[in-house]
């Protein structure tokens, strides 16, 4: 039974994962853009907010819930099964290196006089990485003002962690063993130093984008805070066009920056089973959510810079 195979199980959920992306976009793409951030229901802007062209907020969608709290729970499942499969269903044979010249359990050691790491450990030690960020470190940054997020959307985005954070850290702890990581210049270290390039590649693109959109909600486009009519400091909801490098060709380089994130993540991985889904799962998923940001862009604001064509992914989308 595949119950009492957790490496077919592993498989066979991977797969699905994959196929999942298909339907996501779809939905996302076609059908429905989730209510929260920009895109929340009329009734839900905060007084000052400019009009989305939304209706107001379905019930079926659950009560409202604060955003910094719903981002930390719905990303923090991927964190936690790092430190589950770590410390329960670790294979010391997978995870951790073999070698004659390093102590039981080493991640770095020195074989034939050439320094080598763990590359699963590597793996998981920047899957681990973006979700401290994402689960932690964005929530802290977040605006008090943020929308609040639907309980579906929550809910929705949870399940997609507990099944991808159970893919990513069980590969990788227990199911295949990479080899060595090392300077040597052979295609399969060139390959995966060419994935952790593009990984943090991504993510400074996507921590830079994040906070160029934050501050400026924060303090709006001369860097200044938005005064209230009676001179106290406002924390009204209000949009402007961002200005920074990574938004010279595209409307979301956020999202751009975390695919390639995760297709450097991908490379690193040779292109694992685990690893390809959740690539094309996260490409399912943040492109149709950028090209309705980059709509919203050109519904509200008329000078908004030509040369600015796409969503996510220059001369793509």
């Amino acid at each position: 039974m595949v119950a009492d195979d957790p490496i077919e199980l592993h498989r066979r959920l991977s797969w699905l994962f994959l196929l999942a992306s298909l339907p996501t976009y779809l939905v996302t793409r076609y059908v429905l853009v989730a209510p929260f951030g920009r895109h929340a229901p009329d009734d839900e802007k905060q007084k000052g907010g400019r009009s989305s062209g939304q209706s107001r907020h379905r019930w079926w969608f659950g009560p409202l819930t604060d955003a910094p709290l719903s981002w930390f729970i719905f990303e923090c499942p991927n964190l936690l099964w790092i430190w589950y499969c770590v410390a329960y269903w670790c294979d010391e044979d997978v995870f951790f290196l073999d070698s004659r010249d390093a102590p039981p359990r080493a991640l770095i050691a020195y074989e034939g006089g050439e320094l080598q790491l763990s590359a699963n450990a590597a793996l998981l030690f920047l899957f681990a990485l973006h979700y401290v960020n994402r689960a932690i470190i964005y929530p802290l940054r977040m605006n008090k003002n943020s929308h609040k997020v639907p309980l579906l959307v929550s809910l929705s985005a949870s399940a997609v962690t507990i099944c991808n954070g159970y893919l990513q850290s069980f590969y990788l702890v227990r199911i295949h063993k990479f080899d060595p990581l090392s300077f040597s210049a052979s295609w399969s270290n060139l390959q995966r130093w060419l994935g952790i390039g593009i990984f943090f590649a991504g993510m400074g693109i996507n921590i830079h984008s994040d906070g160029v959109l934050r501050n400026l909600r924060r303090y709006g486009p001369s860097g200044k805070s938005r005064p209230r009519a009676k001179g106290k400091h406002t924390t009204e909801v209000a949009y402007y066009i961002p200005h920074s490098p990574f938004f010279q060709l595209v409307s979301c380089p956020n999202f751009g920056g975390e695919m390639l994130e995760w297709l450097g993540f991908a490379v690193a991985s040779q292109f694992s089973l685990p690893s390809v889904a959740f690539v094309v799962y996260t490409a399912s998923n943040l492109i149709p959510r950028a090209v309705a940001h980059h709509e919203w862009y050109l519904r509200k604001f008329d000078d908004y810079p030509k040369e600015r064509k796409w969503a996510a992914i220059p001369f793509v989308v």
